[in-house]
């Protein structure tokens, strides 16, 4: 391949977009940095029309947004593989997601591919050529980037404009475009672009092994720690790890204070106990979370057995349609269609309407219903 220079001045990008604004179809990746701080730090960000690719520093003092307007416009078609990091950054930048997103990842899926198979295993698969991944741990901040760092980079779009058409015309033969295109959709619009520090909970890898008296604490530090951490732009982690959370929820619930651990660096230790103790007292006083509903469905003597009858029979419908299971039928959706008996369940609504056979459906979930 050509040499790929890394255009560093704002004149080079623009001379770039121009030579590529006219093209329908834009792919795309981003390279960032996401080491001692909350949200990612763009790097670099590659781009092809399938003919010309360049790749363009993303860490200069620019109006980026005014000059990728033409390139993310409703007008064009964005492809991209494993889009849900690169398009947080893109939310960054340009304050929107484009429209118009094509993600070869997620289209394979309905294809009978491996569930979020890589960028390099799938151009193996389809065009039996290897992609040389050796750069994969280039700390993407530091200048200059090598010949090889760059070269590494762009082959992430080299192949995205032909590996788009390649899947976008099995989608149609295979008559799964409107499920594709249905399903990328939905998991466009559940994707919180703001940080919900309500949720920062279900981060805690342990949480689920913790009674409901100490994990309602948890959940509700888990929320203050969010907060400080994008405030502070810094790792969740750095505020306060998860070993230490879970201990100082353990003390307030016995000894109704918060002590925080010998090697906790703060300023505000005082200001800071203030701040857990009025998160603490706000998340009963609201009852964000009630868990008693959750408690009794998961011990309902019925639940387990209808959940893998379900599940099994979704998996059935998965491998006869060479659609990854992963997306048919997540276990969370048939967790959340049971757990709320919900008749708009999305697990028998939509695209997977046309596969199921919603009297088996019935007849899985009557004794249960």
């Amino acid at each position: 391949m050509t040499n790929i220079a890394l255009f560093t001045e704002e004149n080079e990008i623009k001379s770039f977009i121009s030579k590529i604004s006219n093209s329908n179809i834009i792919s795309i990746d981003i390279e960032f940095m996401r080491r001692n701080t909350f949200f990612p730090e763009p790097c670099v960000i590659q781009i092809s029309n399938g003919i010309t690719h360049g790749c363009i520093d993303l860490t200069l003092k620019i109006d980026y947004k005014s000059i990728f307007k033409e390139i993310f416009s409703d007008k064009k078609l964005i492809v991209l593989h494993s889009c849900r990091q690169d398009l947080e950054i893109l939310y960054m930048i340009l304050g929107y997601i484009p429209k118009n997103i094509f993600d070869t990842q997620f289209a394979a899926a309905f294809l009978g591919y491996k569930y979020q198979i890589g960028y390099a295993e799938l151009i193996k698969d389809i065009y039996k050529i290897t992609i040389d991944k050796t750069e994969k741990m280039t700390n993407w901040k530091k200048r200059p980037l090598s010949k090889e760092q760059l070269s590494y980079a762009v082959n992430d779009v080299v192949y995205l404009n032909k590996l788009h058409e390649e899947l976008n015309n099995e989608l149609l033969e295979t008559k799964k475009i409107k499920y594709f295109r249905e399903e990328f959709c939905n998991f466009i619009n559940d994707i919180e672009w703001s940080p919900d520090t309500n949720d920062a909970w279900k981060r805690i890898k342990s949480i689920k092994n913790l009674n409901n008296n100490l994990k309602n604490i948890v959940k509700a530090i888990s929320s203050w720690r969010e907060k400080k951490a994008i405030a502070k732009n810094i790792p969740r982690n750095w505020v306060v790890s998860e070993k230490d959370l879970i201990e100082i929820s353990k003390n307030f619930l016995i000894k109704n204070k918060i002590i925080f651990p010998k090697n906790y660096k703060s300023n505000c230790i005082e200001k800071d106990s203030m701040e857990i103790e009025k998160v603490i007292s706000k998340f009963y006083n609201d009852s964000i979370y009630d868990t008693k509903k959750t408690k009794e469905f998961k011990h309902n003597p019925e639940y387990k057995k209808i959940a893998n009858e379900l599940y099994d029979y979704y998996k059935s419908i998965s491998l006869k349609n060479k659609i990854s299971y992963q997306i048919l039928s997540p276990k969370k959706m048939i967790f959340s269609y049971l757990k709320n008996k919900d008749d708009d369940s999305r697990l028998i609504k939509g695209w997977r309407k046309e596969l199921i056979d919603m009297k088996k459906i019935n007849s899985i979930t009557s004794s249960y219903f």
